[in-house]
């Protein structure tokens, strides 16, 4: 069963770590979903890391009643260089991003994060 602590409670982390850290999500949903050039397959493969995060999921994460469909940003913006880019997740994608936090979290204090990851 996940935590259901307030996420502030289980990983307090500044503005800049919680960028960093909606990197890694976003990074690990392109992971999980590749790049096919059918669209059934990418929503087959997203769903599944959907579902992958529902243990995590705690009731307070998401919005009272979540869209069955929903976009992963609500807005999405390149700068002028298109190096970077700005993102404001979608409330049911925060809340799967919360469950990847909880999930996370969970899997190194248990010593079940082993590998070495990427960081910018």
């Amino acid at each position: 069963m996940a935590d259901t602590k307030p996420l502030h409670r289980l990983l307090p982390f500044s503005e800049e770590r919680h960028r960093e850290l909606v990197m890694h999500f976003l990074a690990e949903i392109m992971r999980a979903t590749g790049t096919p050039k059918d669209q059934e397959v990418f929503q087959r493969s997203l769903q599944r890391f959907v579902n992958g995060l529902r243990p995590w999921l705690a009731p307070g994460d998401g919005p009272a009643t979540p869209r069955a469909l929903f976009t992963l940003f609500e807005q999405s913006a390149f700068d002028e260089t298109s190096d970077n880019i700005t993102v404001v997740l979608s409330p049911e994608a925060e809340a799967l991003f919360h469950a990847w936090l909880r999930r996370n979290k969970i899997a190194s204090v248990a010593g079940l994060n082993t590998a070495h990851a990427w960081s910018n």
